[in-house]
């Protein structure tokens, strides 16, 4: 009897682990990942982006101030700074350099080379 009891309580643990993981954090249309300059030249003063850090796991929510400092996110060669672990990441562009800026994906690098870092704009529907 005990061993049925014990069982049944195992597997409603299982089941209500599985049915929060399956309900938890945002589903992938809250996120639109910003990988082209187009997408920044949309963003306005009070905007709000978020730097997903995959050095140190984190999201952290930045207001967009200016069309300029929008416009930062997206110059080759340009640094961003995490502001979790303070890692510093370089705009590099994807794609051939004879290729218009609309095909050129801006990726975010460490100084390995390795994409490290990835900017994303909250969905208006929250």
């Amino acid at each position: 009897m005990k061993s049925k009891l014990a069982s049944l309580l195992l597997i409603v643990g299982f089941a209500l682990g599985a049915a929060a993981i399956a309900v938890a954090g945002p589903g992938p249309q809250y996120w639109q990942t910003m990988r082209n300059a187009e997408q920044f030249k949309k963003l306005k003063p009070g905007d709000k982006i978020a730097y997903v850090c995959n050095q140190c796991k984190t999201v952290s929510e930045v207001t967009i101030e200016s069309a300029e400092q929008a416009m930062d996110h997206c110059k080759e060669g340009a640094t961003l700074t995490c502001p979790s672990c303070k890692m510093k990441v370089k705009v590099t562009l994807k794609g051939g350099r004879n290729d218009p800026p609309v095909q050129r994906e801006i990726t975010y690098t460490n100084e390995k080379g390795e994409e490290c870092l990835f900017v994303v704009k909250a969905s208006e529907h929250k």
